[in-house]
């Protein structure tokens, strides 16, 4: 990792351990989103079809949940990437849609927390068992991995092709088809 990525990374991370109970899912998932956004924006054909998909006003693919489901549907993200992001949006939107009072001592959070699959670091004073730090745990986990993406998945980006060489009208009376070659015939309607 580059040392200005490893500086603003770790001073992302400070702040998000600083975060209030509410605020730290929502900062930790809108950092998620904005890589999978990312990531589709280097996968997808340049241009404005990839932009109206992504970011125009009821962009199809304009949800982190559906961002999701798009990376890994085309296989941008693999499967625990997939289970563990779509654990931390359930988290964020536990905490979005509460009125308030909500914190991780909730046993639904907890629960959440709980089946949240990062590795967590082995020996030191972490409190490993406690659900905010295994949430903070898991947003690192996976921004780390999702960090570089973006560039990674440019190198596959798609390109426009065109899937029918040839669809033009012949007269095959004047100009008959290959032969071992489909081909679509229209007769004309006998004039008798």
């Amino acid at each position: 990792m580059l040392l200005e990525h490893a500086e603003d990374l770790a001073f992302f991370i400070k702040e998000l351990q600083s975060e209030t109970d509410r605020g730290l899912p929502l900062v930790g998932a809108a950092l998620i989103d904005e890589k999978l956004l990312n990531t589709l924006k280097s996968f997808f054909v340049k241009g404005k079809s990839a932009e109206k998909l992504l970011s125009a006003p009821n962009a199809p693919l304009g949800t982190f949940s559906s961002r999701i489901d798009a990376c890994y549907s085309l296989a941008l993200i693999d499967k625990f990437e997939y289970q563990e992001i779509g654990i931390i949006r359930k988290i964020r939107n536990e905490f979005a849609h509460a009125k308030h009072g909500l914190s991780f001592e909730n046993e639904k959070i907890k629960g959440l927390c709980t089946s949240l699959q990062s590795p967590l670091p082995e020996g030191g004073n972490y409190p490993v068992d406690t659900p905010r730090f295994r949430l903070v745990n898991a947003i690192v986990c996976i921004v780390l991995r999702l960090y570089y993406r973006p560039e990674w998945v440019c190198k596959e980006r798609l390109e426009p092709r065109s899937w029918v060489p040839d669809s033009r009208w012949y007269y095959t009376n004047e100009n008959p088809p290959p032969e071992n070659v489909g081909f679509l015939g229209l007769v004309p309607k006998n004039k008798g």
